[in-house]
């Protein structure tokens, strides 16, 4: 990426979480007044600290997912070895197995201490060129440290909502006192608590998006196969598609998809962006046409099918 690129990235984040911040400050200025906002600000301070040093290993753990040994996925190892060279990595990313039917693949952690999960059907439904292509774009994710801006965001955003229902509570159980004519009731201060958690939704999508888009072009640079992730995006929009018109009886899917899901930009448009990209003059990260990668028995005794979790995750 040009440093024109990287410049205009971080002033858009920047200028995304400054928005972010407002939002919250404001909801605890109708909240609480000049407190609300010291006590939004300590939160804020506090979410810095504590999100960076959640480990890789208790994330996965909700999703049962299973270290994988080198022993047991030495081809997957070996791609993630190159990779991380080619990234610059410090530090070697762990693999974890989801045994999960939804065809998923995702990172956790910062670029000293990440891992990468790949899930039963997806590294059963993918080739080895795609899985390469999706484990760049992964690995992309780390590089940037786009998981730990996109933690934040989510954390803010759930901020967010949780304090606009504690505005509708207060509202909720004055509105007695408001009749009696004992107390008032701001409506511009309500009118905010309703539109803050969609305006912090939009924030989210937006920077969601732009993260997504850098790292499809960076996992082209490091495996020099813009036509490798192309094909596992189609194949992921196609499965998922397949998946949810079974679970749903119903074509079209979009309003079951799980939010974390949703903040992805869509298909097409990441391939018809991925396909206009130039080669780089990086040789292309080499791949076996036929193999396939065999996961252990023990690994895949709990394979989990698809199903809703109070927490929002899907398996």
């Amino acid at each position: 990426m040009t440093v024109s690129h990287n410049l205009k990235n971080f002033i858009h984040t920047l200028a995304l979480f400054l928005c972010m911040g407002a939002i919250l400050s404001l909801l605890g200025f109708i909240l609480a007044g000049a407190t609300g906002i010291l006590w939004a600000a300590a939160l804020g301070v506090m979410i810095l600290v504590i999100s960076p040093n959640i480990s890789p290993s208790f994330i996965f753990s909700m999703y049962k997912g299973k270290l994988l040994s080198e022993n047991d996925a030495p081809r997957l190892y070996q791609i993630i070895r190159e990779l991380a060279a080619r990234a610059d990595l410090p530090s070697l990313p762990a693999i974890y197995y989801l045994p999960s039917q939804i065809m998923n693949a995702f990172s956790v952690g910062t670029s000293e201490n990440s891992a990468i999960g790949l899930s039963d059907a997806l590294l059963n439904s993918l080739s080895e060129r795609e899985i390469i292509a999706v484990l760049a774009h992964e690995i992309s994710h780390i590089r940037h440290n786009d998981v730990r801006v996109m933690t934040y965001a989510d954390i803010i955003s759930r901020v967010t909502s949780a304090l606009s229902l504690t505005g509708f509570l207060l509202i909720f159980f004055n509105l007695p006192l408001y009749f009696m004519g004992l107390v008032t009731i701001s409506w511009s201060a309500l009118g905010v608590l309703v539109m803050a958690p969609t305006i912090m939704s939009s924030l989210q999508l937006s920077l969601s998006r732009m993260k997504e888009f850098d790292a499809d072009r960076h996992a082209v640079l490091l495996t020099g196969d813009p036509e490798g992730l192309a094909m596992a995006l189609r194949k992921l929009e196609l499965y998922e598609s397949s998946v949810f018109d079974m679970l749903f009886g119903r074509s079209g899917h979009g309003a079951s998809i799980p939010s974390i899901l949703r903040t992805h930009p869509e298909t097409e448009e990441r391939i018809k962006q991925l396909l206009s990209l130039k080669k780089p003059s990086r040789q292309t990260l080499q791949y076996s046409i036929h193999e396939k990668f065999y996961i252990p028995a023990h690994y895949r005794k709990s394979i989990r099918k698809p199903r809703w979790h109070l927490g929002g995750f899907w398996y």
